[in-house]
């Protein structure tokens, strides 16, 4: 019964622990999902619907949560709908699938950095807590470099490059090309702010070969992390004077978002590079022509953040040539931008208030719930230890009762061996000694008999005048006694063979040394015959029994204070 209970409470560990465990993989599947479709609004929106529709004909949690982290993937990166949706995935998830509560927090860390450093650094750390504890390392190359990057921005270089020591380690294990070459980048800009331009340099067009790979046709989402590192090298050749070579990178950069027509504010974050480069080489046309991109690609910018940055540029530019019809226009909208600006600031921090509100809350609530769920755990424990105890408590009883049962029919049994034994060695013993007896008194009346016999040999010799027929027949007689006397003996010597022949056998293999005729004598020796009755059953004088019973203890190892007859009873 107790192994039962032990199996059961395995059984279902292990069940709960498969079913989140397929869980988990079933988002990650989800994500890679959305990763393919390359940011093809049609395609996320057909996977949300697919998964809504699931949630609404099964009614599982996991399709609900899938259906919200996908629905992420339909707003804007700037949309602060994507914080409310990625906390509201936290507060339905509530720590039950490892996959979505360490990418909200991924995500959060993110979104919030620039508005909240420390938060943002708070949900790092507990979405790398979670993968390296969990071991499943959804996102932990990725958190690594989020955290080595989020060093390096507060100026903490030695941590940022400690994270992206291990964060590369670990994209390596991985072996995704964009995830590497992105380390490398990054590494190039830690380097470039160590002084070391050089090894910026080297590091970023290893990147670059990296993802270029052996020549063959390159991806989209390759080309556009090559041309990224592009722009990264226009600054590196900038920070070495080498003009020439800083322009070739920014204007393959600019020429790639201009040919896919994506990423145009990329062209305008680097503008202010260029600017700064054509002042340099003073080339006013080309300072013209990047004016013209800028006011082509300005009403398609969606971040308000990048309008700022191509308004403030175009202001500059127009106010530098006395054009103050355009530099007023541009000084105008530039205000407008950052009212608007100033709004979504304030709206994006109404949003991290009530996310950071509602993770404080969370987070208290959390507190109790598991102060409850961990006394609740404890008296579940408490329950099953006591159950356990008195299953194993009562099973010992159990099993000391019928061992004791078990052992008294034994003793009982035993002890009615051993009566019987005991009658039976009583009754033998009294039939041996009864025996003994008569041998010591035939011996007796053998020895008397003898003598009678030798006192009437001296008559005869003595006297010349005695009957003798008379004394032949009293002699004949005494010979016939002494005969039935042998005879006797003889039975009683019989009766007992086999119970010699099994002493005998003993002592022989006890000491092997002993002589036939000296396992003859230990019969006798046996038995507390005295050295003249021996001597009368084996017809040797009692000196030389005398002899033999000194040599038997000397070669058994005995003391002369030592009984032979007490020792040699000992076999039986």
């Amino acid at each position: 019964m107790f192994r039962t209970l032990i199996i059961l409470f395995a059984v279902l560990f292990l069940m709960n622990s498969c079913h989140s465990e397929n869980d988990n993989e079933y988002f990650r599947d989800i994500d890679k999902e959305i990763v393919d479709t390359g940011n093809n609004y049609s395609k996320i929106l057909a996977i949300y619907k697919r998964e809504l529709k699931k949630y609404q004909q099964t009614h599982e949690l996991k399709y609900l949560l899938c259906s919200k982290y996908v629905e992420t993937s339909l707003y804007n990166n700037s949309d602060p709908k994507r914080i409310s949706l990625a906390y509201e995935l936290l507060r339905i998830n509530n720590d039950e699938n490892d996959y979505i509560t360490i990418a909200c927090n991924f995500f959060l860390a993110v979104k919030i950095e620039e508005t909240s450093p420390k938060l943002s650094l708070q949900f790092l750390n507990e979405a790398i807590k979670m993968d390296e504890k969990k071991g499943n390392h959804f996102f932990l190359p990725r958190l690594y470099h989020a955290k080595a990057k989020w060093y390096y921005n507060h100026k903490n270089y030695s941590l940022a490059k400690l994270y992206y020591d291990k964060a590369l380690a670990d994209f390596k294990k991985n072996d995704n090309p964009i995830h590497i070459s992105t380390a490398y980048s990054n590494f190039a800009i830690y380097e470039n702010k160590m002084g070391n331009v050089d090894m910026a340099i080297k590091m970023t067009r290893y990147g670059i070969k990296i993802l270029e790979g052996n020549g063959t046709k390159i991806s989209q989402n390759k080309l556009f992390f090559i041309n990224i590192m592009k722009g990264n090298l226009g600054v590196f050749f900038m920070e070495k004077k080498d003009y020439a070579m800083a322009e070739k990178y920014f204007n393959d950069q600019i020429n790639f978002m201009i040919k896919t027509k994506e990423y145009q504010q990329i062209i305008v974050r680097n503008s202010e590079k260029l600017f700064e480069l054509y002042a340099v080489t003073n080339h006013p046309e080309k300072e013209e022509k990047l004016i013209r991109l800028l006011i082509e690609i300005f009403p398609n910018l969606t971040n308000t953040r990048n309008k700022i940055v191509a308004c403030s540029e175009l202001r500059k530019y127009f106010a530098k040539k006395n054009d103050l019809k355009n530099a007023t226009f541009y000084s105008n909208k530039l205000d407008e931008l950052n009212e608007k600006n100033n709004a979504e600031i304030s709206k994006e921090l109404d949003n991290l208030s009530d996310v950071l509100n509602g993770y404080i809350i969370k987070n208290i609530n959390q507190k109790y719930d598991f102060a409850i769920k961990d006394q609740q755990r404890k008296n579940m424990f408490l329950i099953c230890f006591v159950l356990i105890t008195i299953i194993i408590f009562v099973n010992v009883i159990l099993k000391i009762r019928e061992r004791n049962r078990k052992e008294k029919e034994r003793l009982e049994q035993l002890n009615f061996l051993l009566e019987s034994s005991k009658e039976n060695l009583e009754k033998d013993i009294q039939l041996q000694k009864g025996k003994i007896k008569n041998l010591h008194m035939n011996l007796n009346l053998k020895i008397e008999t003898e003598k009678a016999f030798l006192e009437n040999l001296k008559k005869i010799k003595r006297s010349k005048n005695i009957d003798a027929e008379e004394t032949v027949k009293d002699l004949f007689f005494k010979i016939n006694n002494l005969l039935q006397i042998d005879e006797k003996n003889n039975d009683f010597i019989s009766e007992s063979s086999e119970e010699n022949t099994a002493f005998m056998q003993k002592l022989s293999e006890a000491y092997p040394f002993l002589s036939k005729h000296d396992l003859k004598l230990c019969v006798y020796f046996r038995l507390s015959l005295s050295s003249k009755e021996i001597s009368l059953l084996e017809n040797i004088t009692p000196g030389s029994v005398r002899v033999y019973k000194a040599k038997i203890k000397s070669k058994i190892g005995l003391g002369k204070d030592e009984e032979l007859s007490s020792f040699l009873n000992t076999f039986k």
